[in-house]
């Protein structure tokens, strides 16, 4: 039986929010193939903020990190304040304050990423609309 693109999307919130931004990322990617219209910058801007918490976790590379989590902003910010069930006013505020201090580590004004400003993703299931 295929999943859903709901039961796919909530694995990769799930991924996400327990830290595995590599799976996130390819969980999410695969329903972004599945999904056509205008709602696809949105599945594309959650996938540039995995990317980002990836890069700067793992790669240790501040540049990517910033480039990937301002390209999920930007894309998220046209689908405020809610979008298929994800909440985007406070994730976006923490998404920022983590540019922030990432772009410190790039200045060289600091020199480790605190992980616990990655905000959750806070996901509302009621509130997702299957696409068709």
């Amino acid at each position: 039986m295929e999943e859903t693109i709901l039961s796919r999307f909530e694995t990769g919130i799930e991924k996400f929010n327990s830290g595995e931004y590599y799976d996130c990322h390819d969980i999410l990617e695969d329903v972004w193939f599945d999904i056509r219209g205008p709602s696809r910058k949105f599945y594309q801007g959650l996938i540039h903020l995995a990317v980002g918490f990836y890069h700067i976790l793992k790669r240790k590379n501040p540049n990517g990190a910033i480039s990937q989590l301002t390209k999920g902003k930007e894309k998220l910010s046209a689908y405020l304040p809610q979008f298929q069930g994800v909440e985007l006013t406070d994730l976006l505020g923490k998404i920022n304050t983590c540019i922030t201090e990432i772009t410190k580590i790039k200045n060289g004004e600091s020199v480790s990423f605190d992980e616990s400003l990655i905000p959750r993703i806070k996901f509302d299931r009621k509130l997702f609309i299957e696409p068709e």
